[in-house]
């Protein structure tokens, strides 16, 4: 019993040695890489400084300062509005109303 045990043991040993063999000399492996997924603490992002440090912004602004109180109050805009302001409250007043 024990040598028939051995006998077959040693014969699928052989069987699983033969075939190991095949695949190796057969088998082409594809090129893609398995990554395995293992979460480690490493930080989240990781973002690459420049190596030139940002300068200064030079900012020209235009100032005139009163120190009296103005005579004439009047404020100008470049800012050019499309559209008629009273047919947009007119509408509006509508609304309101129902």
């Amino acid at each position: 019993m024990a040598e028939q045990f051995i006998l077959y043991s040693l014969f699928l040993w052989q069987i699983g040695f033969i075939v190991g063999i095949l695949l190796k000399l057969f088998y082409k492996p594809s090129g893609k890489k398995i990554v395995s997924t293992v979460v480690s603490n490493t930080p989240a992002v990781e973002v690459e400084t420049p190596k030139s440090k940002p300068s200064h912004i030079d900012v020209e602004m235009k100032k005139n300062i009163s120190l009296q109180k103005a005579k004439v109050s009047s404020v100008k805009s470049d800012e050019v509005i499309k559209g008629k302001v009273s047919t947009q409250k007119e509408k509006l007043k509508q609304l309101r109303r129902g």
